[in-house]
């Protein structure tokens, strides 16, 4: 019989699935109004992602006055109440822009440019953390897509993730980039494997949704033997399809441009939710992207990443109804 309570007990506690939202900041400051949207969609987590820079002098610039609202600290401490108050778990995801350049490639010459760089990058990291334990906070980013950078310097990140973990009693993840995950050698020091899920998925410029899923299922077995073989579930950090032809062939791609076509991205999100939804090693996602001032958004001919007033943003909401 006690065996039978814990068990019972044990299924009841069963955290649900991150039904999660990319919440770009706001140039202005937002409200209550902004985050309706998101709970309407049966959205339950958001991410948040604080901006930083690299400048000409090797360090990283943040929360500077020339910044986005939602991107420095007033806007995200402002937009975390927010959304707590709406009832939504909060990934805060501190990212590093790069002009022209992929930041997987980052690379440095010298000891002292990497020691310049690393010094800011913590500090970085350090400041957004500060808001994610004074907040409670769920889950914390400590980097993203940073491939070269994780390869050529192991002693720093095991030294940030140790710093990190002395101070935040949250959940820890990484979003590597979709190509590199294997390779990252610190995944049993994270809690979730967070992945930016950009996988191709199809050859075709105008897929059917059987070859989405032909092309998911692929991914879906080499995923889960990953994800058994590091004992930790998988989150996508970020996944996302634009509304246009050809947008399931090279997801990652933002600034080609083609045909808008509302069913190509709908096909995507459904595949997606169909091979991947139901697996128990899958803890979830983070859709790219959403934005403030819902009304104004996506719709008709828009070919970005948002489903927002497009046929996804009705698929999205069907499979989060339960």
């Amino acid at each position: 019989m006690l065996l039978l309570m814990s068990a019972s007990f044990s299924y009841g506690q069963e955290k649900a699935k991150i039904k999660g939202l990319s919440f770009v900041g706001s140039s202005t400051p937002i409200d209550k109004k902004d985050v309706n949207p998101i709970v309407a969609i049966n959205a339950n987590w958001v991410t948040l992602m604080p901006y930083g820079f690299i400048g000409a002098n090797g360090k990283v610039s943040f929360n500077s006055e020339w910044q986005w609202w939602g991107e420095k600290v007033e806007g995200i401490e402002k937009t975390v109440e927010l959304c707590k108050a709406a009832g939504l778990k909060i990934m805060l995801k501190p990212q590093i822009w790069m002009r022209n350049e992929y930041t997987g490639n980052f690379k440095l010459s010298t000891e002292k440019e990497w020691g310049i760089f690393e010094q800011s990058y913590e500090d970085f990291i350090s400041a957004i953390l500060a808001v994610a334990i004074e907040h409670d906070v769920e889950l914390f980013c400590i980097g993203t897509e940073w491939r070269e950078f994780v390869k050529a310097r192991p002693p720093f990140w095991n030294n940030l993730i140790s710093e990190t973990k002395k101070k935040y009693t949250g959940e820890l993840t990484y979003a590597a980039n979709w190509d590199d995950y294997a390779a990252v050698p610190f995944w049993k020091e994270m809690d979730l494997i967070g992945l930016n899920g950009y996988f191709p998925i199809s050859i075709s410029e105008k897929p059917k949704l059987k070859e989405l899923l032909i092309g998911w299922e692929v991914h879906r077995k080499v995923l889960q033997e990953f994800s058994k073989k590091n004992d930790r579930k998988i989150v996508f950090t970020e996944i996302g399809y634009r509304s246009m032809e050809g947008s399931t062939i090279k997801p990652w791609e933002h600034n080609t441009r083609s045909k808008y076509s509302e069913e190509i991205q709908h096909f995507a999100y459904k595949a997606l939710f169909d091979v991947l939804w139901k697996e128990d090693w899958f803890e979830g996602l983070f859709i790219w992207k959403w934005y403030h001032n819902h009304e104004g958004q996506g719709g008709k001919g828009d070919i970005d990443f948002t489903p927002q007033n497009k046929t996804a943003e009705k698929t999205i909401r069907s499979y989060w109804s339960n």
